[in-house]
């Protein structure tokens, strides 16, 4: 007989003290995670441990297994809960994540990671990856492309090259990437994953999958750009577990008996089938040695991180330019026949001035140069390797 699974993914939106309504809508989490309809859980912005903590008392009797991915300055956000035990836990902060210096785009401090925990369930192992990749933060002028496509790449590798010791693959979060964008197109192409959305057998006639901005969500107004589909769950079985989705849908929506929502994000919800089986499945195993690769989408990325690198040359001029300025003029302050406090006020300025562009020039963006530089040459790697394929 099948084994059945159900996963659920939230972006919970726990942003202490900016997000209304944070601990009355946690509470209402907790009792929803409580009601023991879930195997596997992915949560996302659960920033801080009081709030993580209060999840898993309320969850203990039915989803004892947990596990919270430290990570950035106030910790990933990402964590899991499960009713099987996790038997592994690791997990890879990506190298580009946002600015320290963009204070209100807080992704950096968050430190942005793909966190893998391995679950035994019923003498399977099943490989549950979950990740919060960058925000987007404007559709029109994405500042954070180069950072995103980076970080969707990086998520696909980590997948790829630990999914062979899993006999079931599942990856679940906010990925931050609609279905058509460049960085979810590199994850399911290189990781080989399907969409239990698109691949669903059964799907709620209402349900369109939107899960941010959806229009019946009380938090809308919060919520600038149309709705779109951004939180996933994707699978892939291997020659030891034939899996399909049998149902898939979107959930966690108004908090019942309440005038909130869960989140600003809707939950996603995939009931799977599983089978083991003694020998290749007939679905949509591959061997990720053998993934074919989409070479125009590895060309179109490596032409956003080369721009991106270009980009960071001509702000470190601009830092170089304010340091050597800074200078000049301390220089000239110094000699103008000024009161002595007001030099030593502007002195101070221009010395926060001299250290802030210097760190910004010298280290900051030399990091970001060579985290660009990283995932261009693994890119050109793989890049390299298909046309002796070809060949």
């Amino acid at each position: 007989m099948p084994a059945h699974l159900r996963v659920l993914t939230l972006n919970c939106w726990g942003i202490t003290f900016i997000a209304p309504d944070v601990p009355e809508r946690f509470h209402a989490i907790g009792e929803e995670l409580g009601t023991g309809k879930y195997d596997l859980v992915a949560l996302q912005e659960v920033w801080t441990q009081d709030l993580y903590q209060k999840l898993v008392s309320q969850v203990q009797d039915v989803l004892p297994y947990h596990h919270y991915f430290y990570s950035g300055w106030n910790g990933s956000g990402v964590c899991v809960f499960s009713k099987h035990p996790i038997i592994g836990a690791f997990q890879k902060r990506f190298t580009l994540n946002g600015h320290a210096h963009k204070f209100l785009h807080a992704d950096w401090y968050g430190g942005k990671a793909v966190g893998l925990c391995r679950i035994l369930y019923n003498g399977t192992v099943i490989n549950f990856y979950a990740s919060h990749t960058h925000a987007e933060y404007n559709h029109d002028h994405d500042e954070y492309r180069a950072h995103r496509v980076s970080q969707a790449f990086e998520l696909s590798q980590f997948i790829r090259y630990t999914s062979q010791s899993g006999d079931l693959n599942i990856l679940a979060g906010d990925l931050n990437n609609q279905p058509f964008e460049l960085g979810l197109k590199i994850i399911q192409s290189y990781t080989g994953m399907d969409d239990a959305w698109l691949t669903a057998e059964h799907k709620n006639a209402e349900d369109v999958g939107i899960t941010c901005g959806y229009p019946g969500n009380g938090y809308l107004p919060s919520y600038p750009h149309p709705p779109v589909r951004i939180d996933y769950v994707f699978f892939k079985g291997t020659e030891k577990c034939r899996v399909k989705c049998v149902h898939c849908e979107t959930t966690m929506h108004r908090v019942p008996g309440k005038p909130f929502n869960y989140s600003d994000h809707e939950g996603v919800l995939a009931h799977f089938e599983l089978e083991k089986t003694s020998g290749p499945s007939d679905g949509n195993v591959e061997n990720p040695a053998e993934i074919s690769q989409d070479d125009d989408l590895f060309h179109e990325a490596i032409t956003i991180m080369e721009d991106a690198m270009d980009t960071t040359s001509t702000t470190r001029r601009f830092y170089g330019t304010v340091f050597l300025f800074s200078m000049v003029l301390m220089l000239v302050i110094s000699h103008l026949p000024l009161p002595f406090l007001l030099i030593s006020l502007i002195h101070l300025l221009l010395a926060f001035l001299i250290g802030w562009s210097f760190w910004m020039g010298v280290v900051v963006m030399e990091m970001e140069r060579r985290g660009l530089l990283a995932t261009k040459s693994s890119m050109q790697v793989l890049l390299n390797r298909s046309v002796k394929k070809r060949n």
